[in-house]
């Protein structure tokens, strides 16, 4: 199974997920999809720490109005 690279992104409008409010400016972490084996996406708060799975339906949501991946994905 190949490893899934987890990319950086920052709130550009407030949202809630997995029990969380994530506000401007705060920063997420999420695992890239596996279209082969249809495995949910993973996302971490700006700690590292695992909150939550999202669809890839869920993820295209977030993307297109709520977050931005950053630049500097360290």
């Amino acid at each position: 199974m190949p490893i899934r690279s987890i990319n950086k992104y920052k709130v550009i409008k407030r949202f809630s997920l997995g029990k969380r409010m994530y506000d401007i400016e705060d920063v997420i972490y999420i695992q890239e999809h596996d279209p082969k084996n249809q495995e949910p996406q993973k996302v971490f708060n700006c700690t590292k720490e695992y909150v939550t799975d999202i669809s890839s339906d869920m993820y295209l949501s977030l993307n297109n109005t709520f977050i931005v991946q950053s630049i500097n994905n360290s």
